[in-house]
């Protein structure tokens, strides 16, 4: 019986760690970072943040969906500690060359925009189940106790929809037009049918974050 109780308990913490993981494979990201080592990103005050391109559109719904990404970008855009110009301002303040209207600029642009799915196979998998029963003492009387199980569920193939984004960041200084920080970055989520308007926002989020984190350094 106590044999029984410690393989018991060892198959809990075995589903356990899978039902843990199981969050984690559902998604999955490739990302590409180049800083400029040498640029000094601490004098940063001003950023001018142009719109996002958006290359691929085929699979867009409609074209409000564009001017819903613009604003959510430029929200994101606006986390770092630095002064926010829009191309419309810097034309007018510096009419010549508009990227000197601050520090640096920045540049994005959509270079993936997709749904797919594939077909999981079916699997079979332990659970754990849980019940009472009646135990009898030596003394004659009886007592109720808990106990667990484990017992074959099957899991039948089914769908998984996926939803892509890829983005690329670029930020360039003003002065010298050279490329001091870049990003290129793609996220694929399981379980996901036209979810890329959310990973699009984690994404610009993640960037501007770490932009952020280099300024205040």
């Amino acid at each position: 019986m106590r044999r029984l109780n410690q393989f018991l308990e060892w198959q809990k913490v075995v589903i356990l760690l899978c039902l843990l993981l199981l969050p984690a494979l559902s998604a999955s990201a490739e990302k590409t970072n180049w800083e400029d080592k040498t640029y000094d990103f601490h004098k940063i005050q001003k950023a001018l943040i142009y719109d996002v391109v958006f290359t691929d559109t085929a699979e867009m719904d409609n074209d409000l969906l564009e001017q819903v990404l613009q604003e959510d970008y430029l929200k994101h855009a606006m986390r770092p500690k630095y002064k926010v110009i829009r191309p419309d301002k810097a034309a007018i303040l510096s009419p010549d060359n508009p990227n000197e209207a601050a520090d640096v600029y920045i540049k994005a642009e959509l270079l993936k925009w997709h749904d797919d799915s594939y077909i999981k196979e079916a699997y079979t998998s332990w659970e754990t189940r849980h019940a009472k029963r009646t135990k009898k003492l030596p003394n004659g009387s009886k007592v109720e106790e808990d106990y667990s199980y484990t017992v074959p569920v099957h899991h039948p193939a089914r769908t998984i929809y996926t939803s892509t984004v890829r983005l690329r960041f670029e930020v360039f200084d003003s002065k010298t037009n050279k490329r001091v920080m870049a990003r290129d970055e793609l996220r694929l989520r399981d379980d996901s049918h036209h979810g890329q308007q959310g990973i699009f926002g984690r994404i610009s989020k993640s960037f501007f974050d770490d932009l952020g984190k280099q300024i205040r350094q």
